[in-house]
């Protein structure tokens, strides 16, 4: 499990991009554990994956 600030240095974000990531519901999914969010890294790179622009095969 990882921290905000770990996944934000891991992405290459901000901590503060990271936090409206979270209230948008549009970042990695997280854990709340003892009120602070923690992140799997099998989630984060899924979410990753899943951002990336999708092509057909060709034909």
């Amino acid at each position: 499990m990882l921290d905000s600030r770990e996944v934000a240095s891991y992405l290459k974000v901000s901590e503060s991009t990271l936090s409206r990531w979270r209230s948008a519901e549009t970042g990695p999914p997280f854990i709340k554990l003892g009120g602070i969010a923690r992140y799997r890294l099998e989630a984060i790179n899924e979410w990753l994956q899943n951002l990336e622009p999708h092509h057909g095969s060709p034909s």
